[in-house]
């Protein structure tokens, strides 16, 4: 196969030819997915795991992961101290001691000195900061509103005693009232514009204030609506809240999940997924936890039904967010030098027509996430500029992005992607120098709010990414003889059309007036990313070493030979 030939008709026919053998390739690993995994089962696990507000090592966390335990092993999977020698389908549930208590609510009221209730706990499941203490029966209040004040403006006010009202962090108001101003709590408005608060008046965002033993006090935190008819009854000088909390602190273990399909020739190597479960949401993470619980189910099926023999092994885990997964990558040096691939699923179940937003997927730092242009677009989450020495040249990228697209095309789904930001399981691999990239959806305006509940969550959505998860893992731990070459060509693909729409961006750029050497960097920066990029292909230890070396030579020398063609249109 000459992949020279792509370089200079890869505009042409990316689209068609080098599309077609590329999509072959993928489809026979996508349909397998798509006919294999079971939404109603990943719809059924999100359903039983969003009834809890989940902190690690409270009741809801642990019935959530003993769930996900007793799906993989109706699937298969044997406990790993029943397990034997050759079993392949293993998993195993690791305790280890909090270093800090767990905490969970249970109930809770506000209400107007009057008895005019503004928040209940079976409503708005967020109202109670998390790690706030009880307040033993109801109990009455006299306000004192701050506003926007910051704290350095705290001392202007009396707050022994009272409770705290006003705009900003919990963590910070508790801080700065309860602790060093005597307050009795404090309640807090802090609702992202993205959230859309003048639209989901009820709505509130989860938060948390620090664990404070000696002070045993709370926080509230509030909607907007609620934060309106406070402001109106201190204006008109009714200052006396009635107010009942009721929550759990007490101590526990932290535990995660490590299921394991072992790989049939190379075992120590690994591709390894990871949902966190902590948090209260439905999306969040709920559905990351729903998704990847039939990734792996589908997984033991297909190979209980001798339809797939992967040689690497697929591992998942279930766990805290970060927490769990950096575990797994530094615990073991030796286990963490055969992790090749990382992929993290979370928030991976919306309805986009409710929820709005669409499917991403976050890249691995390139140069789009230096210069945010053209196809480039942060999220709302928000990101900052990398710099040159932070990428990350790897084919994982473009794999990824044409799979789902694929998929995409095929269930008239959007798929996009954005420029790395971080913030969830997928930076640990980064940070051990492992290829990772998380599966996730935003702007979801009820994201972090008591919102997001079930029915914000799409089976078809999970079917999709389910569907694109457990094709990617497949089709890299399989490893069959033409996979380096077909890896290969998609980015040289991608290469082609990449290179192409920097140059045009460029070109534009500097007929607008920009510095002309300024935009000959950043063509530069992405066709040194790609020359890079083509090297990792080799860490899939490709089979017929020699051929793809060669065709390796000649791709890499047919992308200088278009870089100088491109570098020539900048005038």
């Amino acid at each position: 196969m000459k992949f020279k030939l792509i370089i200079f008709l890869g505009l042409f026919f990316a689209q068609s030819t080098f599309a077609f053998q590329i999509r072959d390739f993928q489809d026979h690993y996508i349909q397998m997915a798509d006919e294999t995994f079971n939404k109603e089962g990943a719809y059924n696990t999100v359903a039983f795991v969003e009834k809890y507000f989940r902190i690690v090592g409270n009741e809801g966390f642990n019935a959530s992961i003993h769930h996900v335990a007793e799906k993989l092993e109706k699937a298969g999977f044997i406990n790993e101290e029943k397990a034997g020698a050759n079993d392949r389908l293993t998993y195993r549930i690791e305790k280890r001691e909090l270093q800090r208590k767990t905490w969970e609510p249970v109930a809770a009221s506000l209400k107007l000195g009057s008895g005019k209730e503004l928040l209940n706990f079976k409503t708005n499941r967020n109202m109670i900061a998390i790690n706030s203490f009880s307040t033993k029966g109801e109990q009455e209040f006299e306000m004192v509103f701050v506003g926007d004040s910051k704290p350095a403006e705290f001392d202007d006010y009396d707050m022994k005693g009272k409770v705290v009202v006003g705009e900003g962090s919990a963590r910070v108001f508790f801080q700065e009232a309860v602790v060093k101003r005597g307050a009795a709590g404090v309640m807090v408005y802090s609702i992202p514009d993205f959230n859309q608060p003048s639209k989901h008046v009820n709505s509130i965002s989860f938060s948390s204030i620090p664990l404070n033993e000696e002070k045993e006090s709370f926080g509230v935190l509030l909607s907007t609506d609620a934060y309106d008819n406070l402001m109106n009854a201190i204006f008109e000088d009714q200052y006396q809240i009635k107010l009942n909390l009721e929550t759990r602190i007490y101590d526990s273990e932290e535990l995660t999940i490590v299921a394991e399909l072992k790989g049939s020739k190379a075992p120590d190597e690994r591709f390894v997924f990871s949902a966190h479960v902590q948090e209260p949401g439905a999306n969040d993470n709920a559905s990351g936890v729903g998704a990847l619980s039939e990734v792996a189910i589908a997984s033991a099926k297909l190979l209980q039904q001798g339809k797939i023999n992967p040689e690497r092994t697929i591992t998942y885990l279930f766990g805290d967010e970060i927490v769990s997964t950096r575990r797994y990558v530094q615990e073991d040096p030796e286990r963490a030098k055969g992790i090749k691939w990382g992929m993290s699923l979370d928030m991976v179940g919306e309805d986009t027509e409710k929820t709005g937003g669409t499917f991403l997927i976050e890249k691995m730092p390139d140069p789009g996430a230096i210069w945010v242009r053209g196809v480039e677009k942060h999220s709302e989450w928000g990101g900052r500029p990398l710099t040159k020495d932070q990428l990350k040249p790897h084919y994982f990228n473009d794999l990824v992005i044409s799979v789902f697209k694929n998929i995409g095309e095929q269930k008239n789904w959007a798929v996009n992607f954005n420029p790395f930001e971080g913030g969830s399981d997928h930076v640990p691999f980064l940070q051990g120098n492992i290829p990772g990239l998380l599966l996730w959806h935003f702007t979801d305006q009820f994201y972090h709010t008591d919102g997001d509940r079930i029915d914000k969550v799409s089976k078809e959505t999970l079917h999709n990414v389910g569907t694109g998860a457990l094709a990617i893992a497949l089709m890299l731990t399989e490893h069959k003889d033409n996979l380096a070459n077909m890896v290969l060509l998609n980015t040289s693909t991608a290469a082609t059309m990449r290179l192409q729409k920097e140059m045009n961006l460029s070109k534009q750029n500097i007929a607008n007036g920009e510095n002309k050497e300024e935009q000959l960097d950043i063509l530069n920066t992405w066709i040194d990313y790609y020359q890079k990029t083509f090297n990792t292909v080799l860490d899939i230890n490709p089979k017929n070493a020699e051929a793809f070396k060669k065709n390796l030579e000649e791709t890499q020398m047919a992308l200088i030979t278009y870089a100088n063609m491109l570098r020539g249109q900048i005038k």
